[in-house]
């Protein structure tokens, strides 16, 4: 299974990103110009999955919200990540994820699930945060 498809919103130095993905791709460009911002998005995936990771380990890694968030993020000031996971690149893709973080209010530096969204093929099996997670802040 592979990232078919990747779709960034405020992230870093990017107001938008629509890439799709292949078995081969090649970043270039010149310095300065977001390549390794790119890169880390993959990282932060990885980092909210992996054992010991998550959602608030992953932000404070980078300097908290502040820092991913890109700084053309005024009106809309969420940061947004989906992607599509499929068996090759010329195939549908038999999952999706997606992920919108915000800064926790009173000034705390914090991240906070905006929404979390899961797609297998065109069913959308989760949808949060519930009635019952905004209930319960932890």
């Amino acid at each position: 299974m592979i990232i078919s498809h990747i779709s960034l919103k405020n992230w870093r130095n990017f107001q938008s990103v629509n890439v799709d993905l292949r078995d081969r791709i090649f970043i270039v460009g010149p310095n300065a110009c977001g390549k390794s911002n790119f890169l880390d998005s993959f990282r932060f995936l990885r980092d909210l999955a992996k054992a010991g990771g998550g959602l608030q380990k992953a932000a404070i890694d980078r300097g908290g919200v502040s820092k991913i968030r890109s700084l053309y993020a005024r009106r809309y000031p969420d940061v947004e990540i989906e992607i599509q996971l499929s068996e090759s690149n010329s195939e549908q893709p038999l999952w999706r994820y997606g992920l919108g973080i915000k800064q926790k209010k009173g000034g705390k530096n914090e991240a906070i699930v905006a929404y979390e969204r899961v797609w297998k093929g065109e069913r959308q099996i989760i949808d949060r945060p519930t009635q019952d997670d905004n209930n319960d802040e932890l």
